[in-house]
């Protein structure tokens, strides 16, 4: 339920009056100020916002799904998991927040029953050595040949489907 409220709420601050300041402020920052916009209380706004969505996001984290505060839940590996989510979902998407966040969280799984269907018998520690791998390769793809991640593929694939009979 939080998530849900949480995300209608982000959805409608990004596509409302605010959202596109973010935006003018984002693409070009002098721009925007020769528009109207006043920089610092639109970054101050951007950055308690975040930082709002950071804080909700970690006390779900560490009540709901680790069940108590310890120092070692908030290792540099977690927040590397967390930013590889976000690049490879695609940055400054909502959809590819969840996008990025299941293909993290989904991979690890696939890749060590996908073997078993198939008869083939695969230790924990290779499957963790391919998850590293491939989701090493996806952030170098992803970074270099769709900056906008798994959220701008998803564009593209419903207006492929959409005009599929005739593409012209």
């Amino acid at each position: 339920t939080i998530v849900v409220v949480m995300t209608w709420a982000a959805s409608n601050i990004v596509h409302g009056r605010i959202g596109r300041m973010w935006m003018a402020v984002r693409d070009m920052d002098i721009a925007a100020e020769l528009m109207g916009i006043r920089l610092l209380p639109t970054k101050l706004l951007a950055f308690a916002v975040s930082s709002f969505y950071c804080g909700v996001a970690g006390a779900m984290m560490v009540f709901l799904w680790y069940g108590g505060a310890e120092p070692a839940v908030f290792n540099i590996n977690q927040s590397f998991t967390i930013l590889f989510m976000i690049i490879i979902g695609g940055l400054g998407s909502l959809l590819g927040s969840f996008l990025g966040a299941a293909l993290i969280y989904i991979l690890p799984i696939v890749l060590r029953f996908v073997p078993e269907w198939m008869g083939l018998h695969v230790h924990a520690a290779t499957v963790e050595h391919i998850t590293f791998m491939t989701v090493g390769a996806l952030i170098i793809f992803f970074l270099i040949a769709e900056p906008a991640g798994l959220a701008r593929l998803w564009q593209i694939g419903k207006q492929k489907l959409r005009v599929w009979p005739f593409p012209y």
